[in-house]
């Protein structure tokens, strides 16, 4: 109720008070003193949600104030705006500080009733006026904290069952993927070993397979470590994170310009030094957008292809093309999809579609400089 979307109903009293003492009093006079005594006692009610003890003591300071019949018409509003503070005091407040401002509120009655004091009635009053709010706060409070505990609970069922379903990812991308990735490197380092020197060529195109694999490898094995352990996916550790710091976003997209090259596309490339002010997050993805797209040119496209990537201050654009004969028909592979969702996480979006004797791809995240 601290909210301030609970905020007019914090006026509530306030209004009512006023209602009460202009037109619902009856045929009891009202003075100024009940007045100030009722819409004072009335503003301290909407402060309950904040400050409930001290709240409490002050109603029950200003109901000492009645003593003496000098305020009659605002004194049974002022009483049920100490008891709704009161049972909001036992809500929000531990066990000490709700029996000091029941304490408080008892003591301000007693002091009232001193004077006609009856061993009958006097208790039954106390009662009836301190024992509902209580009881309710008490109420309220236990159904708060079980449906406080039930959250917990389940919030905790969803974050074990996220940490068994990505270590169990993990572990099959370990016994599938880095198995044969692992195979794949010994045997080219085995082949770049007994061809050596027979063709340059060949040595190229091998260490080039060699390199591409081991680089593979170290992308699968950070990104294991952060489907292992959720506290990793920060910014600064996120997998491949590494590969697109300040410094090394220039030389890894160059790096996949290189590796394009080597399998055989005759690609002309233009990258805006600029990106490497990119935000971290914004590099990653640049990157990434980067490697799908070159990697679809090397699966589709034909022997030429063109790569451009701009950075300004309101956007980042890159855009692939190539001559080839486009992707096949059907539904998009994993790659785009993969981007596609990175992508418009970030606010972008993504044109993938065919043209006259190729594919086109363009990208555009918003975002500039960090």
């Amino acid at each position: 109720m601290t909210t301030t979307k609970w905020l007019p109903v914090r006026v509530l009293p306030v209004l009512v008070t006023a209602a009460d003492l202009a037109v619902l009093h009856g045929p009891v006079p009202v003075t100024s003193l009940d007045w100030v005594l009722g819409l004072t006692a009335a503003v301290l009610t909407g402060a309950g949600a904040w400050l409930p003890l001290t709240t409490t003591v002050a109603q029950s300071a200003l109901l000492l104030a009645t003593a003496g019949g000098a305020v009659q018409a605002a004194m049974p509003v002022m009483f049920v705006l100490t008891m709704i503070t009161l049972g909001e005091l036992w809500i929000r407040r531990g066990r000490w500080p709700a029996l000091c401002g029941t304490a408080a509120f008892v003591a301000a009655q007693l002091w009232l009733y001193a004077p006609a004091f009856d061993p009958l009635l006097t208790p039954t009053s106390l009662l009836l006026t301190a024992a509902p709010p209580v009881l309710l706060g008490l109420y309220i409070r236990s159904v708060l904290g079980v449906a406080l505990e039930a959250d917990r609970r389940r919030e905790e069922a969803v974050l074990a069952a996220r940490v068994a379903e990505r270590t169990a990812i993990a572990r099959e991308l370990h016994d599938l993927m880095a198995h044969h990735l692992a195979s794949v490197a010994v045997q080219v380092g085995a082949a770049r070993h007994a061809l050596h020197g027979s063709d340059a060529r060949v040595d190229e195109a091998l260490a080039q397979a060699h390199a591409t694999t081991r680089a593979g490898l170290g992308d699968l094995k950070r990104l294991m470590t952060v489907l292992r352990d959720p506290a990793a996916t920060t910014e600064g550790n996120a997998a491949g994170a590494s590969l697109a710091d300040e410094d090394g976003l220039p030389a890894a997209l160059t790096a996949v310009v290189e590796r394009t090259r080597a399998a055989g596309v005759a690609l002309d490339a233009e990258i805006d030094p600029a990106v490497a002010g990119l935000d971290s997050i914004r590099r990653l993805a640049v990157l990434r957008v980067v490697q799908e797209g070159l990697t679809n040119v090397v699966k589709h496209g034909g022997p030429h292809a063109t790569l451009t990537v701009r950075a300004d201050d309101d956007a980042t654009r890159i855009a692939v093309t190539d001559d080839g004969t486009g992707a096949s028909s059907g539904a998009p592979g994993f790659g785009l999809v993969g981007m596609r969702e990175r992508v418009e996480l970030l606010g972008g979006h993504v044109i993938a579609s065919g043209r006259n004797g190729g594919w086109s791809l363009r990208v555009t995240i918003p975002g500039g400089e960090s």
